[in-house]
């Protein structure tokens, strides 16, 4: 059986949204989904963007946001989540080869839209590259443990490694 679900987790800063970036490059077009993206002032955290691959954007969370979700020092922006996150996962469902999920985090699956459309990706027929957090939390242990799904741990040391794995598996 061939994989459909391919899951990236690692600690933060081992490189998993940039390597979604670099091996979708070549196929763009054919890719639908979203990343995101850290909001930095001076070097430090503020926030995330997130960012659809048909090139629209929002705040989907920051330091002193209000908002009824919270997440640590984050307020999280359910409209951003919902609105161009989940929407993006559920036109990407129809029309496009290959759906990307930059990330199943603590703060995507605080919304059960979001987590109804990810769900419908990962029981679809379409390919779903997704980063997952690296830390334990019942609902991304769960779908880690998805069949027809493979789970690769990224680092700054095997880098070029997943990379190349994960190209082959796209077909790029």
């Amino acid at each position: 059986m061939t994989t459909k679900n391919l899951f990236i987790t690692g600690k933060p800063g081992a490189g998993k949204t940039t390597l979604i970036k670099e091996v979708c490059l070549p196929v763009w077009g054919q890719v639908g989904g979203f990343y995101t993206e850290e909001i930095t002032e001076n070097g430090s955290r503020l926030g995330f963007l997130l960012k659809t691959f048909s090139g629209r954007e929002g705040v989907l969370a920051k330091k002193g946001m209000k908002s009824l979700l919270k997440l640590n020092k984050y307020g999280v922006d359910p409209e951003v989540l919902e609105g161009l996150g989940a929407e993006a996962l559920r036109k990407a469902l129809k029309s496009k080869e290959l759906i990307v999920i930059d990330e199943i985090g603590s703060m995507e699956i605080m919304s059960g839209v979001f987590r109804e459309a990810l769900m419908e990706c990962l029981n679809s027929d379409k390919k779903v590259l997704a980063t997952v957090r690296y830390n334990a939390q019942p609902f991304t242990d769960e779908i880690k443990k998805m069949g027809n799904t493979s789970l690769f741990t990224l680092s700054r040391e095997n880098y070029l490694e997943v990379k190349k794995k994960v190209k082959g598996w796209i077909g790029v």
